[in-house]
């Protein structure tokens, strides 16, 4: 060979006989997307691909699944770029995703993981959609996302516990994989089966009597019990114990919902002021009058957080549509329980205008109840997703401790401008719930740290490596508001702007709590997208 290339080079034409030599070479090698081009060219359209896609619909109690062979796959991402490109996503969009799953030194492994929607057999996003943008198939039981239906309010992105669900800027709406659905239906094989060159990715039809309920359909995914997803992996070498995500030890920050953070806070500031007046008024601690400033600031204050809440979405004009869900998303309960509020403000200036104590004092009562169900409604909301930081235990004393705390405040302000001795009770209140609910966060912060198998260990540590900053923030703002504002209010500074300054101040604290509620949440998904 060298004496090929010497004679070559004393030609003068070296490297154009090494290129050509190594092109014809190249032309003789049966790779696996020559061998996928001769398969394709040899048959007819329809007869291409029938082995990969069922010939028949599937009978009552089946569905369609994807079946995934991860011994033939190589992690080329052709399915991902034919994805792409037959469905005509937008730049950036994806709807089929590569993982990757390693071992360790003493237990080597690497596999390539392709992924896509699992088309469960509960799904959870279209059990929370609020506006019903979900279909299952009654005959294939593909899911589908009807986007024409869709406001853009992302919640199923959060109920998916497999990252499936895309938003979509642009259009302002989520799409998703729906297993091309219109080929199958003219017996045509979908995208990612078609563009496979070693036919890795096949769909068959599945029981769904048979759907595990149990277990993870591949390491690193979360527990099937959710939404019992029809995917299956198959192969011959079983992935060790030891193998893990390549991105499970990376502590990155979720995606930020700062409309929604603001609404939160706001709506649960709304329904402790609200609650704070009821018992006010069962008490016959205030007037008529007073009832009446203080019911109108925290109205104000509500419906302030929900106008804020309609930022989030990416089709704002369609949120009326959100009650459609009523039936099984706690979003569509939430929204309607907030929708009580200017019924209840009504309701209030009604009394207040008659001057009827009695008839405003159960209007305030009836509005304190609907906006303490609707904070309940966002407990759940978050609740629902599973996520490991967001516990029943974890959210429900953060809401109902911002609400208790917010609310107490916010009627210690307007009770002070108006000269009232019980606002010193309310001040006394809220510090008792200041100081409860921070040291209740701190230690469950530190316990999270240091305890691997606490359920929101990973949101800890994200808390601390991003977020430590606005941690140490709310500790100043703890000081400030726990401990030198009643110190300057006992030393004779104004009661009505120290406790303003507290309560702005006491804002601004929660607030960046529930920033970080969101971002430091640690949403699962397939392993190593």
């Amino acid at each position: 060979m060298m004496c090929d290339l010497e004679r070559s080079i004393s030609a003068g034409g070296s490297a154009v006989s090494i290129i050509d030599a190594a092109l014809r070479e190249q032309q003789t090698l049966r790779t696996p997307v020559a061998l996928f081009s001769d398969e394709y060219d040899s048959k007819s359209v329809r007869d291409r691909f029938t082995h990969l896609i069922p010939l028949s619909k599937p009978d009552p109690g089946e569905q369609y699944a994807f079946e995934v062979n991860l011994d033939a796959c190589t992690g080329c991402k052709a399915c991902v770029a034919a994805c792409h490109s037959l469905n005509g996503l937008d730049d950036g969009e994806s709807w089929r995703d590569m993982g990757l799953l390693v071992g360790t030194r003493k237990q080597p492994y690497l596999q390539t993981v392709t992924t896509a929607c699992h088309h469960c057999a509960e799904p959870a996003c279209a059990e929370g959609c609020p506006v019903l943008a979900y279909d299952k198939d009654a005959v294939t039981g593909i899911v589908r996302h009807l986007d024409d239906q869709c406001i853009g309010c992302s919640y199923c992105i959060l109920k998916c516990p497999y990252e499936v669900p895309k938003f979509n800027l642009k259009r302002g709406i989520v799409r998703k994989c729906d297993m091309c659905q219109g080929r199958l239906a003219e017996g045509e094989a979908p995208a990612c089966v078609q563009s496979c060159p070693n036919e890795a990715i096949k769909i068959k039809v599945v029981k769904l009597n048979v759907v595990p309920d149990r277990g993870s359909i591949i390491t690193g995914a979360f527990d099937s019990s959710y939404t019992r997803p029809t995917t299956t992996y198959v192969s011959t070498q079983p992935a060790p114990t030891s193998a893990r995500p390549a991105d499970a030890g990376r502590l990155d920050l979720d995606h930020g919902h700062d409309p929604l953070a603001w609404m939160l806070v706001l709506t649960q500031m709304s329904a402790g002021g609200f609650i704070g007046c009821a018992i006010a008024m069962w008490m016959d601690l205030i007037t008529l009058q007073q009832a009446a400033m203080t019911s109108a600031a925290a109205l104000v204050v509500g419906l302030a957080g929900v106008a804020l809440s309609t930022l989030h979405l990416g089709q704002p004009l369609k949120a009326w549509r959100a009650f459609l869900g009523w039936r099984k998303s706690w979003l569509s309960r939430e929204i309607m329980a907030f929708g009580a509020l200017p019924l209840g403000g009504q309701a209030i200036f009604v009394a207040w205008w008659l001057g009827n104590f009695e008839w405003m004092r159960l209007a305030v009562a009836g509005t304190a109840v609907a906006a303490v169900l609707a904070v309940w409604c966002s407990v759940m909301v978050y609740v629902d997703t599973r996520r490991p930081f967001w516990t029943l235990t974890n959210v429900a004393a953060k809401f109902l401790g911002t609400m208790l705390l917010l609310g107490g405040l916010l009627c210690a302000v307007v009770w002070s401008w108006t000269g009232m001795v019980i606002a010193s009770w309310a001040m006394a209140f809220s510090l008792v719930c200041r100081w409860s609910l921070s040291l209740w966060e701190i230690s469950g912060y530190r316990r999270a740290l240091v305890d691997e198998n606490c359920v929101w260990h990973k949101s800890a540590r994200v808390l601390q490596k991003h977020l430590a900053k606005q941690i140490e923030a709310r500790g100043l703002l703890l000081i400030a508001t726990g401990l030198l504002i009643p110190v300057m209010i006992a030393a004779g500074a104004s009661v009505g702007w120290m406790l303003s300054l507290s309560l702005l101040l006491t804002f601004g604290s929660q607030l960046m709590e529930r920033l970080y509620f969101f971002t430091a949440a640690a949403g699962s998904k397939m392993p190593g997208n």
